[in-house]
């Protein structure tokens, strides 16, 4: 029993943790202090955050905060459409048909 408990208690502060370094690598993002946004977002990206996955590829695509990798960039793009995210399917359009970036 105390083990199961102790599981819960470590899971919950992961949860927490992982919210905050998202909203904090979000507000990164947006004021643009790419460094911390990646440093911030990439394990949450890595959890499977459509918000973290769309920041990441953009921030890879533009070489912000990280050396710049189109490949890199296109799988973390593509992770971010499939799980939902509205600005990574349509950067997908943009970026496949128009560019024709990595198909």
């Amino acid at each position: 029993m105390r083990s199961v408990l102790i599981c819960i208690v470590v899971s919950l502060l992961f949860a927490c943790t992982t919210k905050l370094n998202l909203e904090e690598g979000i507000k990164s993002f947006q004021i643009q202090d790419y460094r911390q946004a990646f440093i911030r977002l990439r394990p949450a990206a890595e959890n499977g955050a459509p918000e973290a996955q769309y920041a990441v590829g953009y921030m890879y695509y533009y070489g912000q905060g990280v050396i710049e990798n189109r490949q890199k960039a296109w799988y973390w793009i593509t992770a971010a459409a499939r799980n939902g995210n509205v600005d990574a399917q349509n950067a997908m359009k943009i970026l496949g048909k128009n560019h024709g970036v990595l198909e």
